[in-house]
Formats: C-alpha cells, sequence, structure tokens
C-alpha cells in the first residue's frame, strides 16, 4: 500500500514528495507566454520505453527544455515538451510549464514501473510517470502519470508533491491487479505531519488522507470517480515514525 511512498522516500534518504490532481483527460493548451529576459541552452531528457509483451501506444519519451525566462525578482519560468514517439515518429505531446523560485538544478525522471503492486510482483507498463524537481529535501515535485493504451496516450493525472525527513504530502496510488493488465486503482492525497498532541521523546506522526478517487478504464480511457469530498480530510491515522515507514 505505501510502496509508491517508500521509493520516493527511499530514493532521497529520508525525503519522500504535495498533490493537486487534475480531472481524467486534461486537455493540452498551449503554455503562457511572458516576456523573456534570459534563455538557457536547450536539454533533453530521454528513455526508452519497455514494449515487449505489452501493445503500448510509443516506445520512447522525450522531455525537452524549450525555454526558461526570468523575471525582474529572478523567479523562473521553464517550459517543456513531453513527447511520445513510436518507430521513430512523434505520436504525442504535451506542453509543460513549470514556475520555480530562486533555486535551481531540477531534473526529470522518468518511471515506467509505477504502478506496481505492493508486493512488486506485478508492474502495469503501460504507464509512464514523470517527475520534475530538485532531488533534495524540502522541494516541490511536479509530476505526471500518462497512460499509453493501443488507442492512444493519455495524461492521466497531475499533482504536485514535498517531502522533507519523513514527512510531506503526496498522492499514493493503488492499482488493483485482480486483473492484469489492471483496470482500475485508486488514488489518493496523503500528509504526513508531526504529531504535536503527544509530547515525549519519541518522533510521532498524524497521516491525513483526502480526495479519494476511483479510476476505471471504460472505452480506451480512463474515467475518474470522485470518492470522498474534494479538499476534506476524510481519515486520520497516527503512528510513531518508524511504524509508519517501514511498512
Amino acid at each position: 500500500m505505501k510502496y509508491i511512498l517508500s521509493l520516493l522516500f527511499f530514493a532521497c534518504l529520508s525525503c519522500s514528495d504535495k498533490k493537486t490532481e487534475t480531472e481524467e483527460i486534461a486537455v493540452q493548451t498551449e503554455p503562457e507566454t511572458i516576456p523573456i529576459t534570459e534563455i538557457t541552452s536547450l536539454k533533453k531528457d530521454s528513455l526508452m520505453l519497455d514494449a515487449i509483451g505489452s501493445n503500448i501506444s510509443a516506445d520512447k519519451v522525450v522531455i525537452t527544455e524549450l525555454k526558461r525566462t526570468y523575471d525582474k525578482d529572478s523567479i523562473g519560468t521553464a517550459f517543456f515538451a513531453i513527447d511520445f514517439f513510436k518507430n521513430a515518429k512523434k505520436v504525442y505531446s504535451h506542453p509543460v510549464r513549470i514556475d520555480f523560485g530562486r533555486e535551481e538544478g531540477a531534473e526529470w525522471s522518468i518511471n515506467q514501473e509505477f504502478m506496481t503492486d505492493s508486493k512488486q510482483a506485478n508492474t502495469d507498463k503501460r504507464f509512464v510517470h514523470c517527475d520534475n524537481g530538485i532531488a533534495a529535501c524540502g522541494y516541490t515535485h511536479t509530476q505526471f502519470l500518462f497512460f499509453l493504451g493501443e488507442d492512444g496516450i493519455q495524461l492521466v493525472s497531475q499533482w504536485d508533491s514535498m517531502w522533507d525527513s519523513g514527512y510531506g504530502v503526496d498522492s499514493e496510488f493503488t492499482p488493483d491487479f485482480k486483473t492484469n493488465p489492471i483496470t482500475s486503482f485508486v488514488v489518493k492525497t496523503v500528509d504526513v505531519s508531526p504529531d504535536e498532541t503527544v509530547k515525549d521523546t519519541i518522533d510521532r506522526l498524524v497521516v491525513s488522507y483526502s480526495d479519494s478517487a476511483r479510476y476505471n478504464f471504460e472505452n480506451g480511457k480512463w474515467k475518474k470517480n470522485q470518492l470522498s469530498e474534494k479538499g476534506k480530510v476524510y481519515r486520520t491515522e497516527k503512528f510513531t515514525f518508524d511504524e509508519y515507514h517501514k511498512q
């Protein structure tokens, strides 16, 4: 259940990663432009996708930084294109705008094993997870989940996350592997905060859950069904720090 959170937690050396979820199908729009005061050189991150044994609609994803601008206060805006290719032909492109502060050094990572069960025995490689952020504690990461089906590519979800020394906010995805490939999964927002109601020498935390939704695969697309009232915490649990993070 905590597989996705654990991956991020250990990858950042006790940092794990705030989520704002989109509707099930994001509409592609041209990113807003602002006056350019500085432009960096183009950068690309690419990965060949594992299409063996599955009829996914792309075999390569390339993320290109198109331009980067800074305002008079040195606040930056970076523009990217997430492009998917099949047999060297571009089949899908998603424009991305990411605003950042004065910090530099954000990187992209691409993961085709995002939808994996808790025992790590099953993986649905039709999902491609793209993450942008600084690989250190306390920085916000912008994340995208794409689905590469036989009938095309869909942006299923986009959210922000932030982790700092084991505390933070993220989205937790739970795929239902009763069928393989999956036809359903649940996602919820998980907020892990210090428990300030108890005063002792043990690190304690409170875990709050909100924005629970189920996605079902219908007519070649993922459809979102909200399960809890949006923005409202529907359950809290308390753990010691070690109890929660060893799950």
